[in-house]
């Protein structure tokens, strides 16, 4: 059975989300952070909050990193080392136009000389382990491979691959014949992630590729929370279960969010970004009086009638 990594997904898998899903779904093996990166020299205060092991009720997570050379990486692993983290995932697969254009995310793998650096790096750091999350490459789906016996020479724990190119997106069609080529000629383990949103997603890629040693779940886990759980068990949910799931978990993140956020726009923001991915979960009608909620009062009205 695969091990399920929960992806990052910025604005939503925030820590409140994190330890509200673990408590009430579980199945999964890790939690990533949305990735932390420098900003004008600095790191974001939101970043250090999402990344501190006291707010952590998980037991589960790996803080991400995202570095366009060796110093921000040494900066940053300064820091969460300085947190008491042991381990830490560096993102080299983000495909957004931002940060690849700085050689960030995706953008470092058409960059030999500083990924390698940046491997290197890993290598000294002897006292974190380390995973990376890439893609196939940036502009170049050889990216990968011309850099493989470098991460073959890293010291890493597991390398998830997303097995498209930066400049897809989540667009087309995952290349799974390039990815099995990677799977084969890797020395480390292999986490699958890319497009899987349900069981049956999961039993296809595990079937294709036996020797993978889990898989990292985004938008599925999003649009149905139970998945990490119903797989790791064996037994689906029915709809009415998974309802009375969802409705506690709503409940406990607004209690939590209420408390945090200031100002009802905020929390009305917020709240109404739980359900982006859940219109599946409580049907179209339900979903579009929430969207249309103008404030909490209103938000209040939709969710009572659910």
């Amino acid at each position: 059975m695969l091990a399920i990594h929960f992806a990052p997904m910025q604005g939503y898998t925030d820590n409140a989300y994190r330890n509200v899903h673990d408590a009430i779904f579980g199945g999964v093996e890790a939690y990533y952070t949305p990735f932390i990166r420098i900003e004008r020299g600095e790191l974001r205060k939101k970043d250090i909050r999402e990344a501190l092991p006291e707010n952590d009720e998980t037991g589960k997570l790996v803080p991400q990193i995202i570095v366009r050379d060796e110093e921000e990486f040494r900066f940053l692993v300064d820091v969460l080392r300085n947190m008491g983290h042991k381990r830490i995932d560096v993102n080299m697969g983000c495909p957004f136009p931002m940060q690849t254009r700085k050689g960030r995310g995706a953008g470092i793998l058409s960059n030999t000389e500083k990924a390698k650096a940046v491997l290197e790096a890993i290598n000294a750091a002897d006292d974190i382990a380390f995973s990376i999350k890439m893609r196939l490459g940036n502009e170049n789906a050889e990216d990968c491979m011309s850099l493989l016996p470098a991460f073959n020479d890293t010291r890493l724990t597991h390398i998830t691959m997303h097995p498209r190119i930066a400049t897809q997106q989540y667009k087309g069609e995952v290349d799974l014949e390039r990815f099995g080529a990677f799977v084969n000629e890797c020395n480390h383990d292999i986490i699958y992630n890319g497009d899987l949103t349900s069981i049956d997603d999961v039993k296809r890629i595990e079937n294709l590729f036996p020797q993978l040693k889990g898989v990292m779940i985004g938008r599925g886990l999003l649009m149905r929370p139970s998945l990490a759980m119903e797989y790791v068990s064996g037994e689906e949910l029915s709809d009415e279960k998974l309802f009375k799931k969802v409705m506690r978990m709503h409940d406990d993140l607004l209690n939590e969010y209420s408390q945090t956020l200031q100002g009802d726009g905020h929390l009305l923001m917020k709240m109404k970004t739980f359900w982006e991915h859940l219109e599946g979960v409580i049907g179209r009608k339900q979903y579009k009086l929430i969207k249309k909620a103008i404030n909490m009062t209103k938000y209040n009205a939709a969710i009572a009638v659910l």
